[in-house]
């Protein structure tokens, strides 16, 4: 049977767009691009070469929303526009892929996922980590008890990210620093896989000279009585990242390097992951849940906690204290 013909817009052109989401919906060949916004027409042209074709481009994404007949929108814009930006494509009846965080403030996530919900939508944050094989499975596997109870969790990602440029390095516009960014991706797996509900944060940065965070050390208490950290170290020269999970009757390892998954560890052996566990995208498996009406959707709760940890953890450097992840 062929595939469901769907129509999306995208907000926001850049590079991450271009380069990550593009070739996905290229690659679903049934989805269509019926416009674009940015505020740089620059910008815009470049994805539409990207794209092979010319499609129409907007300076405010509402006037786009508003002149077509749309399935989606796809987000892609600075951290701080995520939450007016989905909340109006929300209010037109859209679903909504959101590039991570889905928004700067735990209480816009917790709108947003409410809204979703109420709307019948399906609110997608793109992890990409979350649609990744041995991810998927260790997810499974913890919730079976494999390991027991989860105990404790020890996790870093290092990047050069210090020496990105543009708006990540806008307080204003992008809401925080490495942590926010690149770490987003961390927290969200380690949440994600676990289910740890966090209550109290406590965190250190360095802003290495910039107006954001470029390292970062999160120490985190979780409901249950497990305990974690959470860093990031933007000043390193490649990326390299481990999530270690500790269990009362085992461990789970995962090891990244270069952006590539290099080992993934069940007590100390290769994890083997079953065949019926495929790899995924954010991207294929949105498009696939808007075609089959939200089967195998769920609503993201584990952004909020993300968001949570996240504001908690700046609130801690700002006060030297503790900080009680708000309810």
């Amino acid at each position: 049977m062929a595939k469901k013909r769907l129509r999306v817009a995208l907000i926001g052109c850049g590079g991450n767009m271009r380069s990550a989401h593009v070739p996905r919906i290229q690659a679903d060949g049934a989805v269509e691009i019926a416009a674009v916004a940015d505020t740089s027409e620059e910008a815009a042209h470049a994805l539409m070469d990207r794209w092979g074709r010319t499609v129409p481009c907007y300076a405010d994404y509402r006037d786009m929303i508003e002149d077509h007949r749309l399935d989606a929108v796809m987000v892609s814009s600075p951290h701080a526009l995520h939450y007016e930006q989905v909340d109006y494509a929300l209010d037109q009846g859209l679903h909504a892929l959101v590039e991570k965080p889905l928004t700067i403030s735990s209480g816009h996530t917790r709108a947003l996922i409410g809204k979703a919900e109420e709307q019948r939508r399906i609110l997608l944050v793109s992890y990409q980590r979350n649609f990744m094989a041995p991810h998927v499975y260790a997810r499974e596997l913890i919730r079976k008890g494999a390991i027991g109870e989860v105990r404790g969790v020890v996790a870093y990602v290092t990047q050069n990210w210090g020496g990105t440029r543009g708006w990540r390095l806008d307080p204003v516009l992008s809401g925080g620093g490495m942590f926010l960014d690149t770490g987003s991706h961390l927290v969200a797996s380690t949440l994600w896989i676990t289910d740890l509900k966090p209550l109290e944060v406590s965190a250190f940065l360095d802003k290495a000279g910039r107006e954001v965070d470029i390292n970062m050390v999160v120490a985190v208490r979780f409901a249950g009585g497990a305990y974690g950290t959470l860093n990031t170290f933007g000043n390193a020269a490649r990326h390299d990242e481990r999530i270690a999970i500790h269990g009362s009757e085992g461990s789970l390892v995962f090891h990244l390097h270069q952006w590539q998954v290099r080992s993934v560890l069940l007590n100390d052996e290769p994890l083997k992951i079953p065949a019926r566990i495929r790899e995924d995208t954010p991207d294929g498996a949105f498009f696939r849940m808007i075609r089959n009406g939200g089967k195998g959707y769920e609503l993201p709760h584990f952004a909020l906690a993300v968001s949570q940890v996240s504001e908690a953890a700046y609130q801690s450097v700002e006060t030297g204290k503790p900080v009680q992840v708000a309810g």
